[in-house]
């Protein structure tokens, strides 16, 4: 169905040309025009239709789930920012898990400050069958001693999920491997930011 527009005669359009006024006229005579045009695009947009940002409604839709609807599983549960609170060693700061096996211990009260590092990457081991528990190992080096830290995280408690465990001394290297002499020193624990 054509769309009505209100367009000048071709004669007024020749006509704007010979007067005095070609400037305004020539202004009219676009307005009228565009004044067409923008009564007809409503007509030709579409309404809107409410989006549905959530697992459930995301997974009866048929969406793959990928990024933020996909389950975590293995890493992906505790790669991030965690605020951690420990009972030895440094007691409190961000603890920062990185994808490349690095972990951070930065202060919370300005996270540029870096309290301690890891002497070696993390080390995780993935749940079996239908267990949700993943099994975390990383080292802080914080000056005096390398701390070894072992815990588990539920990888299907969402965004509350708690990574909590034992702070252990030793030689590094060889603990956070799961071999070597160990002492343990304390326990930490840590929510996801």
């Amino acid at each position: 169905m054509p769309i009505p527009l209100s367009h000048p005669k071709p004669a007024d359009i020749n006509n704007i040309a010979n007067t005095d006024n070609s400037a305004t006229d020539r202004r009219t005579a676009l307005s009228l025009i565009l004044t067409g045009a923008a009564a007809a695009t409503p007509s030709l947009i579409l309404a809107p239709t409410a989006a549905h940002a959530d697992l459930a409604s995301a997974a009866s839709n048929g969406v793959p789930m990928l990024g933020r609807f996909e389950k975590l599983t293995g890493a992906m549960s505790f790669i991030g920012s965690w605020r951690y609170e420990a009972n030895a060693g440094p007691k409190t700061g961000e603890l920062v898990f990185l994808k490349n096996g690095e972990v951070e211990l930065r202060s919370l009260d300005d996270s540029s400050v870096v309290v301690g590092v890891g002497a070696v990457p993390w080390k995780y081991v993935s749940p079996k069958g239908g267990d949700t528990i993943v099994n975390v190992s990383f080292t802080i080096d914080a000056g005096e001693d390398v701390l070894i830290l072992q815990g588990a995280v539920d990888s299907a408690g969402g965004q509350e999920r708690v990574l909590e465990g034992s702070i252990e001394t030793g030689r590094a290297e060889v603990g956070a491997r799961g071999g070597g002499p160990r002492k343990k020193i304390g326990s930490f624990s840590a929510r996801l930011m």
